[in-house]
């Protein structure tokens, strides 16, 4: 009888301090499911519905601010851009997100003209060791037509910053910074992978 409380006590212990999400790395066919089931139930705005569920940072317009791009939301946002076009993800599809060996980092920042966010740089850091990423790319837009002026104070443009972080190195359980710097300027976003699949 003590030794089955002390067994339960156990448990009960180990699931309170478990997560209750951890960042998926290898997603099981229920996940899969899951994710292929919100895209299709989300298919006319997919892309907005899962950017609020996983981004990181301010809110605000013009702020600095995240997204993570797992696996998961991957197999989601395929899935509801499949169903608009009334189609369905296919297994080589979803096979080559599965096996994708990265963790996709978006962030979206503002600036005063084009190719401003060329020469950042991103690191990761968790638990006293720096991440770096496999590979980072920028895509840059304009915010208004050349002719038009933005107001004083407001940015006109705008950088979508991608970097790609081997899973290996990432613990999909625990905080984490993400930190751009470019020349003397620096950001630090806090990110906290528990809140993402």
């Amino acid at each position: 009888m003590q030794k089955h409380f002390f067994a339960v006590l156990l448990c009960n212990l180990a699931l309170l301090q478990a997560p209750a999400h951890a960042l998926l790395v290898n997603l099981s066919p229920l996940d899969c499911e899951e994710a292929i089931t919100f895209g299709k139930a989300h298919k006319t705005m997919i892309e907005k519905e899962l950017d609020t569920r996983y981004s990181f940072g301010p809110l605000n317009e013009y702020s600095d601010t995240g997204t993570i791009h797992s696996k998961w939301y991957k197999i989601a946002l395929l899935a509801g851009y499949k169903a608009q076009r009334h189609e369905s993800l296919t297994l080589q599809e979803q096979s080559e997100i599965l096996n994708d060996p990265c963790l996709q980092i978006n962030i979206i920042m503002y600036g005063p003209s084009l190719d401003f966010a060329s020469g950042y740089q991103v690191i990761l850091r968790q638990y006293g060791k720096e991440i770096k990423p496999d590979k980072i790319h920028a895509d840059h837009f304009m915010l208004q037509k050349p002719a038009h002026k933005p107001p004083s104070g407001f940015p006109c443009c705008r950088a979508v910053l991608r970097s790609y972080f081997k899973y290996e190195h990432i613990d999909p359980v625990g905080l984490a910074v993400l930190v751009i710097k470019q020349d003397r300027n620096t950001l630090h976003f806090d990110i906290n992978f528990t809140k993402f699949k």
